[in-house]
């Protein structure tokens, strides 16, 4: 898939054109003005950033195996329990989650995911997971507000249990609502119950309030679906060649080109430091995508992660 991915990146940036593909003869193609609407509608419906329109008007995409959704992974199994708990540990949140991408690596033809190039991210996807544990998920334009501590909240997503359905509100970036529709999964493999959502304040800052029990376990569930600690640390250790990172002068230059006590100015908190290490796109003079963008997660999240696995010192 790294292949693919840097070939079609270097097509679209040398063309100009965000919606070029390899087709089916290996040769480069692109995608028309008026089909771009219609591409992005199909890579949002698919999961899929490298769908196209091919040359019978159809779509297709690099994972052009249909799902079969009739296999579905048993949420018991998955949970290693006869019934859901009231309670969970963060260690036993991080076996549930392992046991579940586990599942979905070992079921990944029935998954649409038989290329030979696939990966373990690839099977980091909430709504794939969603759907292989039977539940159906929709986009909506909005899901409504409410109102607790004096302040109006925008509901980010909702699940369902009577008709395993979830709903993820339109009204964030892509990583907010990735981290939701994962934080929704959680309540799927953990909970009973409905009326289960994510709520932010209206300018996507973390409500500001004490969270539920539940909504906190489902927090933590979508961290470790999303940012697992295997991945995170091989991504961070190829980017950084350490398996923590510490500001020194040499660091500092090969994360900034500036002199530490730049840096130290500028982060004045480890959670600084995280936000910087996460955000970055170029280390040591070579540019890598950022580890926040790698895992498809909002800098605050990755910044986090990296803490709780004690990646990176002030």
């Amino acid at each position: 898939m790294e292949e693919i991915d840097l070939i079609t990146q270097k097509a679209r940036k040398k063309l100009g054109n965000p919606y070029a593909f390899i087709n089916g003869d290996g040769e480069i193609d692109t995608v028309s003005a008026p089909q771009v609407n219609g591409v992005y509608d199909a890579r949002k419906k698919l999961q899929n950033q490298y769908a196209y329109l091919d040359g019978e008007g159809g779509y297709s995409h690099w994972h052009n195996v249909t799902p079969n959704f009739n296999k579905l992974i048993n949420i018991q199994d998955v949970l290693g329990l006869k019934s859901k708990k009231s309670k969970y540990s963060k260690y036993e949140i991080e076996k549930i989650v392992t046991s579940l991408q586990r599942t979905m690596w070992k079921q990944r033809q029935d998954l649409g995911l038989e290329e030979k190039d696939i990966g373990p991210l690839d099977i980091i996807n909430p709504s794939l997971a969603l759907h292989s544990v039977g539940y159906e998920t929709e986009l909506k334009d909005t899901l409504g507000q409410f109102s607790g501590n004096g302040e109006l909240y925008e509901i980010a997503g909702i699940i369902n249990n009577d008709d395993r359905s979830v709903q993820i509100s339109r009204r964030f970036s892509p990583e907010i609502r990735n981290f939701t529709a994962a934080h929704e999964l959680g309540h799927a493999i953990l909970h009973d119950g409905n009326g289960l959502h994510r709520d932010r304040a209206l300018d996507g800052s973390q409500a500001n309030r004490t969270k539920d029990q539940r909504e906190q376990e489902a927090d933590t569930f979508s961290a470790y679906f999303l940012m697992p600690a295997k991945q995170v640390r091989k991504a961070f250790e190829k980017m950084f060649k350490t398996s923590c990172f510490t500001l020194t002068d040499d660091t500092a230059f090969a994360l900034t080109s500036g002199t530490l006590e730049s840096i130290q100015n500028e982060c004045r908190s480890l959670r600084d430091l995280s936000r910087l290490v996460a955000s970055t796109e170029r280390y040591n003079g070579i540019a890598y995508k950022s580890l926040a963008k790698q895992f498809n997660v909002s800098i605050e999240a990755l910044a986090i992660r990296l803490e709780e696995l004690k990646l990176v010192e002030l």
